[in-house]
């Protein structure tokens, strides 16, 4: 009786020890230096799309997002606004994952006419 279950502790362990657990990091979207309203689009921890239109307060120009996402899965973060920030040294949009930029953008990528402007970043979140 005791040999089975000496027997059957090691293979528990052996199971256990075996199954790779899934890790995840958090993950941060964050705009800076926008003032007027503009359209973000992201990942949230499940991989949806969510659209927002973010509407920046009088005092801070910045917007944050955060979810805990499992190692491996993309993370997107897409802009659209009117603002021009050519000159603009406080603008940023930036993927912060586990507290250290992984992506960041400091100017816009596209310029689609009517002074409408786009940014897009984007990645993975890195395996451990």
């Amino acid at each position: 009786m005791r040999n089975l279950l000496l027997v059957l502790v090691i293979i528990s362990f052996g199971i256990i020890s075996c199954t790779k657990s899934e890790n995840s990091k958090v993950v941060e979207y964050m705009v800076t230096g926008l003032s007027d309203p503009y359209d973000a689009v992201f990942f949230d921890n499940e991989g949806k799309n969510i659209s927002k239109t973010v509407m920046p307060g009088a005092i801070s120009y910045e917007w944050k997002k955060s979810y805990e996402i499992k190692d491996g899965e993309p993370v997107y973060l897409y802009l659209r606004f009117k603002e021009n920030i050519k000159d603009s040294p406080k603008f940023s949009v930036g993927i912060i994952i586990d507290g250290k930029y992984q992506y960041q953008r400091k100017g816009w990528d596209k310029n689609i006419g009517d002074s409408i402007y786009e940014v897009k970043v984007a990645g993975i979140v890195p395996i451990d």
